[in-house]
This record gives C-alpha cells, structure tokens and sequence, in this order.
C-alpha cells in the first residue's frame, strides 16, 4: 500500500530538484569554503590574477600572432588592493556571468590554469573583487562584495553578495580595445593576506623580485622561447609615492642572472673538452672559470632525442615513462656558501629582515609557472648542499591541487630524485667555486648598474636636452666621418650620426660613462607617428614588423661600444664584463670568435625579419650551448651595407649565420 511518499524507480542525487534550496545553498558555501581552504599562501591571490591575466593574453595570441600582449599590475600599499588588466581574449556574457562559480573554467588543457576554482576563490576567499571585460560583443564592470563575509556566515544571516555595475578601479583598463580587469581589495576579517606591505616591499623593482620568484608573472620557460608579453608594473607605497617600470621578459628570475660571476658547466665541460684534445691538463682552465660565485645548468630530460641529458644525471631508467610523459626540464644552480643568498636577499632586494625570497631548495613548476614552497632536498650525504643548491623541475600538463601547493605523489618524487641527481653532478666541478673565507661575497654588480640607471633617469628629469625650434635641423643626407671605423671611438662617432640623422629610429642615448665599468645606457622607443618605425624594403629597411604598432619608452638599458665583436667576447671570457649586464652591442664588425660561445639570429635577412623589437637592431644573440637570448646587437658595417643594397647581403647573411 502507497503512502505517497515511495520513490520513483530511478532518480539523480545530484539534480537541483533531488536538493531544497536550503540545502543547495548550504551545499555551495560549503564547497567553495573548502576551496578556500586549499589556499595558504601570501602570493595565492596575486598568482591567481596574474595566472587569469597571462592565460588570457596567450589565448587572443594563439587567434591573433600579430597583437602585442600585455598586463597592468597596480599594487597600493595606501590603499591594500591589487589590479591586473590585460588585453587578452576577454569574456563573453555567457562565461562573465558564470566564471565565478565553482569548477566552472573555459580554459583546455595546457593553460595555467584549468580546474575552475581559482575566480571563485578571488570572489569568495575575499570581501571585494572588481570584475571587468570588453570585447567587440560584450563589456562590463562591477563589484562583489562581502564575499569571504557571506563563507563565514554559520547563522545564515548574510545576504549571498551580487555583483554590483561599477566604474573600472584600474586606469589601465580604459587603453584596451579587448581584455579583462580584475581588482582584489584586502579588507575585512578572516582573508589571508590581510595587508600587502607584509614583506616590505616599497617599490617596483622590489615587487617586480617577489612577482618573477613567486608568481606566475616568473615564467619558466626551459625548453622553449620566453612569449614576448610585456607587464607594466605600478607601485604606490604607503606614502603614496608612485613607482613604475616596463617589464619586458616576464620570466623566473634564474640565480645565475641576478648573481655576478657565474658560468654553465657546460661551458666548462666544453673548455676541458677542447684542453683534452690539444693534449692539455684539463687541470688548466682558463682564469674565468675559477673563483666562481655559482655554476649552473639546464636539462631537457623529457626530449627523447636527448638521452645525453640523462647521462649527466645519476637517474633511473624506470623514470623515463614520466620523464617523457611530462616533457620534464630541470635548472640548477649551485653557489659556495648560503652567505651568497643572505647578501641577495638583504642587500640586493632589501626586504623585511630574515625574508629569503631566493634560497636554497627545490622548487616544483608545470605550465611555464611556479607552483608551491621550495622543497627541501632529501640528500643522504653532505645535507649542507640542500641550503647551497637551487633547482627548478618543470613538468608539462602536471595537475596540482586546487591551492597551488602540491603535485601528485610520483611527480613529487621524481623532482626529488631528479634534484638530488642535480646536486650530485654539481659536486664535481665545485673546486670551480670560491673557497669560503669570511669575506663579504661580491655580488653586487646588478645593484651598482640598478643605481646607475636610477640615477640617471633622474638626471634625465631634472636636466631634459631639447632643442625646440625644428627649423635648425637641415638633414644632410650623408654621414660626416669620412672613412671606415679603426678605433671604438669611431663607432660612437658613426652610431650618434647615424642615430641623429634617423637612420636609426629606435633609440635614445642617456649616459655615456667613462669612470664606470660598461660604456652608456640607452632605451628603446617609437612615438607618432608609428609609421616612421615600420619596416618598408624601400622606403625603411631597419624597421620593425608589427600590425600594431604602440607608442612605448622602455627602461635604461646597458651599452657596450667595440669595434670589432671579438674584443668584448675576450672581456666576457676574462670575467672583466659579465654579458648578463649587457642589453645592447654597438660594433663595427662582428669578428670571427663568436662562433665559440654564442649563436646569432641575423635581422637582416629577410625570413628573420619580425625578430626585430626595436628599429635599427641588425642581429640578436643566443648562447650556443641553452640557446637563452644574451643582448642585441648593432653591427655598423653590415647595416650600413644592408640599407644600401638590401637584396645583395641576403647571401652573405646566410651563410655566416644561418648555415651550420
């Protein structure tokens, strides 16, 4: 017998009508609370931000290769919220109407981030985010708030938060024409930070460290080319001073790049190599390879057509199924003494007391970001090299858990037993390194070249050269020099001409210094109207290749004058200049000894022509052996023979550089 309350013969648990609204209510802020528990770190919500920002602006580059990605950072110490805008993709209505809500994510595989969690976690891990897009077919802006206030609500008495229409909090976002803005202000109880100036961090050079070491904004790029998005970085301190700065390569930032005197043991291998065929002690290494800072090297040990990465590490051959799987890339870096790390941290970036940003450890990644705290490596022997050696696993498609802290057991294990390898195989070549004597370490070499440019860019404020009437300017059309450069002074001569006629469009000098270890800074630039920064076979030769050209002024830059190419790669190798510091190479030939060290990209031929960032650069190089970008370079003779016959140097530019 019946009594009307008996189930139909089949049912879903999991349909909205099995669930009373109560209970579907209950059910949702339970899961999104325990979204929000997954998440610990101080850098989660800024990862998040930029994890969105960066996905979004690879997605419009994959539909479009010819637009200029970029994102807007603001960080406000006054006020404790952070912005990021960018110009990528943008939403549709559908997808900003549903991104928040838990699980729901528009991204395939690949992305830096998939799961669905990471917008809801802004929403509801806070108490006011700022939600914006544009698009040809949609815009909008609005507020929600109370957002972590409603989560924590166990008496149910809170409202759930709607989103509100509001006018845009960041600037940035009235310059795109496509994109999203997100602003995440750090108010109220129960939010984790609960204020931004926690590792006092003033300014952007000190918030551009901690973002390229702990966010996605660090990308990790080992086994291919560092995507060209740009990131316009603004800090107001709690004064409300204002800093900004361009940052043109959003990559990690590599101990090797930020720590002077420090070589690829590659590069050192080699070196014995080459000793050992002349019949030479490989005992007798030249002096640059002695006294070192650190060593570092990289390995692509998910390539299958390079089982030599393997051989230089003590690894398993049962771990090649997840090597390959996972397409995994390793960096390490080794330094003598973790006095290295404390002089960095403390003297270098100059955060709160005792805060390592860069230390030793292993550090996890997978999609071109960081993810998670460094790791301690488990060594079994000499334990004092986990302090010493930091090293960076990267794992393709890898699925970390919802709070960015973790990775699947066998994955975890695999960069352990990789790392452990990669400070065994440093252990070999440490009698390269400096024996620790007590003395300060000496690493200061990007700090006194960070406080050149500072000073200079001041000087350029309070003392601006302008010449204001036009009519004083009578182009010649010739140069004044009246043969070829013999000496380094007649390539500043040929270069300034060749700049103040406007051969050469996309520079401006700032500082030439003879008391100071490297030559001048310069930065790069184009202003209306963008069309005289266009290549043209006929008309302008040296321009860039771009279908959207912007007017931008980049930060200073170092420079190096030569003559001949071979005299500042004898500098490098004597340790009396370290290429790291160098951004741009004026020369009048490019000699015959760079073939030993690095590769050149020729932008003078013409199937390498949309290489060319900058108006007037005629070659880019790479280091041979990791094959990482090192400077530009401006070579006088073969620009000046390329603008007088274009076609003509096609050849030659092939065969030097293009042919193997």
């Amino acid at each position: 017998m019946s009594n009307g309350l008996e189930l139909q013969s089949n049912w879903d648990p999991l349909s909205e009508t099995a669930m009373s609204e109560e209970i579907t209510s209950a059910t949702l802020k339970r899961q999104i609370k325990n979204i929000i528990k997954s998440y610990t770190g101080y850098f989660d919500p800024l990862s998040e931000l930029i994890q969105n920002a960066l996905d979004a602006v690879d997605e419009r580059k994959r539909q479009n290769k010819d637009y200029t990605s970029k994102i807007w950072i603001e960080i406000n110490l006054k006020d404790n919220y952070v912005c990021v805008t960018d110009n990528g993709i943008g939403f549709s209505r559908e997808q900003f109407t549903t991104f928040l809500q838990p699980n729901v994510s528009f991204k395939g595989g690949g992305t830096r981030g998939d799961k669905g969690v990471g917008a809801t976690y802004l929403a509801y891990g806070f108490n006011y985010l700022q939600i914006g897009t544009r698009t040809p077919q949609f815009s909008y802006v609005g507020d929600l708030e109370g957002g972590r206030q409603w989560v924590e609500d166990e008496r149910n008495i809170v409202t759930r938060p709607r989103v509100v229409k509001s006018n845009p909090l960041h600037k940035a976002f009235d310059q795109v024409d496509r994109g999203s803005t997100f602003c995440l202000k750090f108010v109220g109880d129960h939010i984790r930070p609960r204020d931004l100036a926690w590792p006092n961090a003033r300014n952007c050079e000190q918030w551009e460290v901690l973002l390229r070491i702990k966010t996605p904004l660090g990308g990790i790029y080992l086994d291919r080319g560092v995507p060209s998005t740009t990131c316009a970085l603004k800090v107001i301190d709690s004064e409300g001073n204002v800093s900004e700065k361009t940052i043109e390569k959003c990559t990690y930032i590599y101990p090797h790049t930020v720590i002077s005197t420090c070589v690829d043991v590659r590069k050192i291998m080699e070196a014995e190599s080459q000793l050992a065929k002349k019949g030479k002690r490989t005992s007798r290494l030249p002096s640059h390879f002695q006294d070192l800072n650190g060593i570092y090297c990289y390995w692509n040990l998910g390539d299958e057509t390079k089982t030599k990465e393997e051989s230089l590490l003590s690894l398993d051959g049962n771990l090649r199924g997840l090597l390959l799987k996972h397409n995994v890339t390793a960096y390490g870096f080794f330094t003598y003494s973790t006095d290295i790390w404390n002089k960095y941290n403390d003297s270098v970036v100059g955060l709160r007391q005792g805060m390592r940003i860069l230390k030793g450890g292993l550090q996890m990644a997978t999609n071109g970001m960081p993810q998670g705290e460094l790791i301690l490596i488990p060594l079994l022997r000499n334990i004092g090299h986990q302090h010493v050696c930091h090293v960076i696993v990267h794992f393709s498609l890898a699925d970390p858990d919802l709070g960015r802290k973790g990775f699947q057991p066998e994955l975890e294990d695999l960069a352990k037993t990789i790392a452990v390898s990669i400070v065994e195989f440093f252990e070999g070549w440490k009698t390269q390194l400096k024996k620790k004597t007590g003395a300060p370490p000496q690493i200061l070499q990007d700090k006194e070249i960070h406080a050149w440019k500072k000073e200079t860019e001041e000087y350029e404020k309070k003392s601006p050269l302008l010449i204001k009437r036009k009519d004083v300017f009578l182009p010649t059309k010739e140069v004044s020099l009246t043969a070829a450069p013999q000496v380094e002074q007649d390539v500043v001569s040929l270069f300034n001409q060749l700049l103040a006629g406007g051969v050469i469009r996309g520079i401006k000098l700032m500082s030439a210094s003879q008391h100071r270890k490297y030559d001048g800074l310069w930065k790069g630039y184009q202003k209306e109207p963008l069309e005289h920064y266009l290549y043209h076979k006929e008309n302008n030769p040296l321009g860039v290749q771009t279908a959207t050209p912007t007017v931008f002024e980049s930060p200073p830059y170092v420079l190096e004058y030569k003559c001949s190419f071979d005299a500042l790669l004898e500098e490098i190798e004597e340790g009396d200049k370290e290429e790291s510091a160098i951004d741009l190479v004026v020369c009048w030939e490019m000699g015959r000894s760079w073939k030993k060290r690095y590769r050149i990209t020729s932008l003078l031929h013409f199937s390498n022509l949309h290489h060319r960032d900058v108006h007037g650069i005629t070659h880019l190089v790479q280091d041979s052996i990791t094959g990482q970008y090192v400077f530009r370079v401006i070579v006088l003779k073969e620009l000046i023979d390329y603008i007088n016959d274009p076609d003509g140097v096609q050849n030659f530019q092939e065969k030097t550089y293009m042919t193997e």
